[in-house]
């Protein structure tokens, strides 16, 4: 009995370990299962991830790591492993559709080639900075993040960290701690991957910016076809979590905010949401392509609104022109406009002639100062000269110059409006408002150049202005622009009125004659 006993518990135990040999062989990635709308396990060999080493995790332009190590990944790491083949198989996926919608657009740049390859570290701790990965005192609750391009030994090389573990600010101490192994979430992958083809266009600092990561998120949807992510049904991980929203591109949203330009954790959703309406309107494949051309046509330090707007709807005339003729492309970027972005408080300059820029004067006017107390001390000159031909949409900053003799005083006109939508004649636009201020920092020091009487004629002329324009504790004054019009699509008369001083009716008001509002 101790025999047959002995000999069952061998066979049992190598029994085992070939159970175990061959559960470790069995290789499985999540691949999106687009009827299902979610990921599921997929079954696949070591040479269907085009491995370019024998013993090492490395890719055509990927070479992964686990945390800091120096070196990467063995292939026996990876074996039977569903996050690191998951990491590695979505990876090159992600990189696959870069380059055709690159190839479709035109672009002789070969986006998706990178030398050396891009450091992929999976188990990374959390990082704070491009050049120092780790602070005990720092935690930024990141689970993911693209590291912009740092120096070592000559040579520039992106990185991308996925992190294992999210604390929940404020409560991290407490049992709603979360999980999440983002490795392993495919949706994340193309949001970071999509972060080293932006920032070759807008600026290793556009990463973290609200453009660079809308952008992320519409592709990360995009290439889903699904406008949900961030879920369990994308990321296994997720469904660990006890606190989670839902993160959806499908949901309506409100008019564009400029605070979110500057501070895109205001409002994560509003871009990435509006490029999905642009896409569910013209189409998947001319919607990937045509962003992409703005990416490509956009300048370092460019915001969404109104550059980017611009880029996009040029790109998509251009494209659709190329492609289906002018009448086409015509028809199509105005219902663009229209729908999609006129209703949400942008729209692009094939609107202008909706836009109260466009009826504005485009030259310098100069005209008299209606202010008469100060011909007291202005003997042969006493005009203001306004600067109309810089004053744009992109720039809503009216510049003058008081000139006093041969002495001049620049002020600013700061429109305030940060709804773009306020700027549109269709809104039942009857004025702006804005803030007058001194142009310069220094405005109390005259210019040394000028001879001694100038100078003391130009510190007259800043104690007036202070005296009669301002308001002493904020140093500006109120403005307004009212637009005045017979009819709703055209305005006849532009009046400028300084805030209420004193009783003169005459005082601080001016009038302007548009343009037709055909030129932009």
């Amino acid at each position: 009995m101790k025999k047959i006993y002995t000999l069952i518990s061998v066979f049992v135990f190598t029994s085992s370990l070939g159970l175990y040999s061959e559960t470790k062989k069995e290789n499985q990635v999540l691949d999106w299962d687009s009827e299902r709308k979610l990921f599921i396990h997929k079954n696949v060999t070591l040479e269907e991830l085009n491995l370019k080493s024998k013993t090492n995790y490395i890719l055509d332009h990927f070479s992964i790591y686990s945390g800091l190590e120096e070196n990467p990944m063995t292939i026996s790491q990876i074996e039977g492993n569903l996050k690191y083949l998951t990491l590695g198989y979505q990876l090159q996926k992600i990189e696959s559709r870069w380059k055709n919608i690159a190839l479709t657009s035109g672009t002789k740049d070969k986006i998706t080639e990178f030398y050396p390859r891009i450091i992929v570290r999976v188990n990374a701790p959390y990082a704070y900075s491009p050049t120092e990965y780790i602070d005990s005192k720092v935690t930024l609750k990141n689970t993911a993040l693209t590291i912009p391009p740092s120096e070592s030994n000559g040579k520039w090389q992106s990185e991308l960290w996925f992190a294992p573990k999210w604390d929940v600010p404020v409560l991290s101490t407490f049992a709603f701690e979360r999980i999440i192994d983002t490795a392993t979430c495919p949706d994340a992958i193309y949001h970071e991957y999509t972060h080293l083809i932006t920032g070759k266009y807008l600026g290793n600092n556009a990463i973290g910016r609200s453009l660079a990561e809308g952008l992320s998120d519409y592709y990360a949807a995009s290439l889903l076809d699904h406008p949900v992510l961030y879920t369990h049904k994308t990321c296994e991980a997720v469904k660990r979590q006890l606190l989670v929203s839902t993160f959806r591109l499908d949901r309506e949203i409100g008019i564009y905010d400029s605070s979110i330009e500057s501070d895109f954790k205001k409002d994560f959703a509003f871009i990435p949401s509006l490029l999905w309406q642009y896409r569910q309107m013209v189409g998947a494949e001319l919607a990937d392509v045509t962003i992409f051309q703005a990416i490509e046509n956009t300048n370092l330090g460019d915001r969404f609104f109104p550059e980017f707007i611009n880029t996009l709807s040029t790109s998509l005339y251009k494209e659709l022109k190329k492609r289906n003729g002018e009448q086409v492309a015509t028809d199509m970027v105005q219902k663009v406009e229209d729908s999609v972005w006129i209703p949400h408080g942008v729209y692009s300059k094939y609107s202008r002639k909706k836009i109260v820029f466009s009826y504005l004067p485009k030259t310098s006017i100069k005209v008299p100062n209606s202010d008469e107390k100060s011909n007291e001390f202005c003997g042969v000159k006493n005009e203001l000269e306004f600067y109309w031909k810089d004053f744009s949409l992109e720039e809503p900053t009216l510049r003058f110059y008081w000139n006093c003799n041969q002495v001049k005083i620049p002020m600013v006109i700061q429109i305030e409006q940060s709804n773009p939508i306020n700027y549109l004649l269709d809104s039942n636009l009857r004025f702006i408002n804005g803030k007058l201020r001194f142009a310069s920092l220094s405005a109390d020091k005259p210019n040394p150049k000028l001879s001694e009487e100038n100078q003391n004629l130009y510190r007259q002329m800043y104690q007036y202005v202070l005296e009669n324009y301002f308001y002493r504790k904020s140093m500006e004054k109120e403005i307004r622009l009212y637009f005045d019009s017979n009819n709703n699509n055209r305005i006849d008369n532009i009046r400028m009125e300084f805030a209420y001083l004193g009783n003169s009716k005459k005082r601080f008001r001016y009038s302007f004659v548009p343009v037709n509002g055909e030129s932009y």
